[in-house]
């Protein structure tokens, strides 16, 4: 039998009546007549188990390096969004990303590795102001203020 398979008891077999096993509730009995009835004595020709569908299990680290490697090509993807608005804005803040994102972060905590991605690329540098982020979302708070290292005015 497979690691991920996990029996559990679904029903007791007491005498002769078949009980929950989580309340310990009858569910049938069998009667001198031969008839399997429930407890309001109506006969029952089947019991219902639950049914559960067929999922694929996966190891918590197998879990995390598919993350890792799906937000590792989104930030690639990314970056480029960052590259034009950097190209265009002396300064820019994540609320500018998040308007040109071609696709959403899995989580936005990853917008945090974008910028810094973008600043290793030589895209952006940290400043130390910060302007309060005009998502809603956000509820008021602030955003960092980062500066283009490659923003050229037009001529």
């Amino acid at each position: 039998m497979s690691e991920a398979c996990i029996i559990s008891e679904i029903v007791l077999l007491r005498g002769a009546t078949l009980l929950r096993a989580d309340t310990l509730e009858p569910i049938v009995t069998l009667h001198l007549d031969g008839q399997w009835r429930n407890p309001e004595g109506i006969v029952a020709d089947a019991i219902g188990v639950p049914r559960t569908e067929a999922t694929a299990i996966v190891t918590s680290k197998a879990a995390t390096e598919a993350n890792r490697e799906r937000d590792q090509a989104w930030i690639a993807q990314q970056l480029e969004q960052v590259a034009e608005i950097a190209r265009t804005h002396r300064d820019l803040t994540v609320d500018d990303c998040w308007r040109v994102l071609t696709m959403p972060p899995r989580k936005p905590t990853l917008m945090s590795s974008l910028m810094v991605a973008a600043q290793h690329r030589g895209l952006i540098e940290k400043t130390s102001t910060h302007r309060r982020s005009v998502r809603p979302i956000n509820g008021g708070r602030t955003v960092r203020v980062w500066r283009s290292r490659i923003y050229r005015p037009h001529p």
